[in-house]
């Protein structure tokens, strides 16, 4: 069969079938999706770690090995890697690329979540797959006439909902070195002359600040729940936390500590607010209503503050996009 004989004798055929996908191709254009940085799938799930200030040592010994050989029995491994420092652990699953990401990352938290009961109680996790997404897109810095801490509270519930809600924008992080905290110092030589120890202090307070239910009561058809409410409104109300009872007066913490407002150990210097894009959206435009969303609402709650923003990957879209 002669292929150019066909198309003669069914000319409009053949000019009928091109029209049709010349106009399929026009319609389709116009839904593909396009992205100066294509979406991705990376074979890697990734574990974080943290367990306060424990030594390295201890780290990897009580931490890292377990996570490592937990997830060395997930179908579809291919190696283990992990890195290790005071406090804190990384470790990278790297996994077949043809392994379906999605149920490698349910069967790896499944894992992890059954040697949990075995790690230090203190450990924080962090289990996630790598996606492009997961790198920040803008990272603003915030700073102003407040303190560290307030200026904090300010990123985390005010600009981070803000942030949250423009198209387009996934995961929001407020990244500060100071946070909101209370400090109990504790007098070691009244301590010890009233022959108690920190745990003692700190089982008193952990038990005092708990809402409690402690009854229920009927009326009028409707049952009524009883708390009994122990928890904190300042500062004085710790100061006056009963922690024990001896020949009949009661030891304050007041008696023999110091309370005051502080702020957790500087691990790092960074008071940062820091998206990242959700799959497919268009980083130019998004970086901008955020922005906009971002000063307005700064405007609006911090006089004086400096609000800045900077990110190499949407500097790099824009120019692409004007060289294009």
């Amino acid at each position: 069969m002669n292929p150019a004989r066909v198309a003669s004798q069914n000319s409009r055929a053949v000019i009928l079938l091109t029209l049709f996908l010349t106009i399929a191709g026009a319609i389709a254009s116009v839904a593909l999706p396009s992205s100066i940085y294509p979406p991705l799938q990376f074979p890697r799930v990734v574990v974080i770690a943290h367990a306060g200030t424990l030594p390295a040592n201890s780290m990897t010994l009580t931490v890292a090995r377990p996570i490592e050989q937990a997830i060395m029995e997930v179908p579809g491994i291919r190696r283990v890697r992990s890195r290790t420092f005071r406090g804190a652990s990384e470790i990278s699953a790297q996994f077949d690329p043809a392994t379906d990401m999605i149920v490698a990352l349910q069967q790896v938290q499944s894992r992890i979540a059954e040697i949990r009961s075995t790690l230090p109680a203190e450990t924080d996790l962090t289990v996630d797959r790598l996606t492009p997404a997961a790198f920040p897109m803008y990272s603003f810095n915030l700073v102003g006439g407040l303190s560290a801490a307030e200026l904090n509270d300010i990123a985390f519930y005010d600009i981070r909902p803000a942030i949250s809600r423009v198209p387009g924008v996934g995961n929001v992080e407020v990244l500060s070195s100071d946070t909101r905290e209370i400090e109990v110092i504790v007098d070691p030589g009244k301590m010890r002359a009233a022959n108690l120890t920190v745990d003692d202090v700190a089982g008193a307070l952990k038990s005092a600040n708990q809402l409690t239910p402690v009854g229920r009561y009927a009326d009028n058809g409707l049952q009524h729940l009883v708390l009994s409410s122990g928890l904190w409104d300042s500062v004085a109300d710790i100061s006056r936390t009963p922690i024990v009872v001896k020949d009949g007066a009661t030891l304050r913490v007041g008696d023999i500590a110091t309370v005051a407002l502080g702020a957790p150990v500087a691990l790092a210097a960074e008071r940062l607010v820091r998206w990242a894009d959700k799959g497919g959206a268009w980083m130019i435009q998004t970086g901008e209503s955020v922005k906009r969303c971002s000063k307005s609402r700064v405007a609006a709650l911090v006089v004086g503050a400096l609000f800045t923003a900077f990110s190499p990957r949407v500097a790099a879209a824009n120019t692409l996009f004007r060289a294009s």
